[in-house]
């Protein structure tokens, strides 16, 4: 068996947070810290790949706020097992930013979001369907795989939570603290997004398809107490403008 043995959460010392971050960083979706079991993705990647022997360390996330740094205490062709030497963990996800956003009829532009959106810094993303969107090409398993790819890059561990697809009049009732609505044409109440952000508080912020948002979908957005906002004098791709707003909100991070 595979397995990853934690006996306990040691005390964490910046010195040595920064003494091993260069060591190699995997992600299992672990629930219970007592034993976890490797995948065999990641017992070959670390074996196999980097040849990692006994006595050698690194971390393991679970993405829901726990980091272990691990030495591997015994290995065999068929089996490895790990034992934490010491433990942080973090109750409260770095980013309460939740990014609803029409998908892009180019899927590629789309994974290139969800991977730049995630080494930012973004709590939730929602698909958003709206009048003008373009039929999303759904696909889970790869959209997760990059969102891990992009936490493990940037070597957080907090994995962002992808929704389903979500229409935007069930949208607009959702429970946040700030609701931001941004689209192409100007707006006597516009001001810029980041007059309107503090990073404290639980934010979604709407950005619409390639054809933008209907008059009738702005005026209902407002209706529901989203605040009309610039995300500059440029106007922007879908995508650009899905980073950008995450690029603000951790600005003041």
């Amino acid at each position: 068996m595979n397995e990853f043995k934690i006996s306990t959460f040691l005390p964490f010392t910046l010195f040595s947070y920064f003494r091993h971050m260069s060591l190699p960083y995997f992600f299992e979706p672990f629930e219970s810290s007592d034993i976890i079991v490797l995948s065999e993705a990641n017992m070959h990647y670390m074996m196999h790949v980097l040849r990692m022997k006994v006595g050698e360390q690194c971390w393991i996330t679970n993405g829901k706020g726990i980091r272990c740094l691990a030495t591997i205490t015994s290995a065999s062709k068929r089996s490895c097992t790990i034992t934490s030497g010491e433990c942080i963990q973090s109750f409260t996800p770095p980013s309460s930013l939740h990014l609803a956003i029409a998908f892009t009829k180019n899927p590629a532009r789309i994974e290139w979001l969800l991977e730049k959106a995630t080494e930012v810094g973004i709590g939730y993303i929602t698909p958003l369907i709206t009048h003008r969107s373009e039929k999303i090409h759904w696909k889970q398993e790869r959209y997760e795989k990059i969102l891990t790819a992009a936490m493990l890059q940037s070597q957080q561990t907090w994995l962002p939570v992808l929704n389903e697809a979500t229409r935007l009049e069930n949208l607009i009732t959702c429970d946040a603290d700030i609701k931001c609505i941004a689209w192409c044409e100007e707006h006597n109440d516009k001001n810029a997004l980041l007059l309107h952000i503090q990073n404290d508080k639980k934010t979604i912020i709407l950005v619409g398809p390639e054809g933008d948002f209907t008059s009738d979908e702005v005026h209902l957005c407002m209706q529901h107490g989203f605040k009309p906002v610039s995300l500059g004098s440029n106007r922007l791709r879908t995508e650009t403008a899905g980073l950008y707003a995450c690029v603000v909100y951790n600005s003041l991070i």
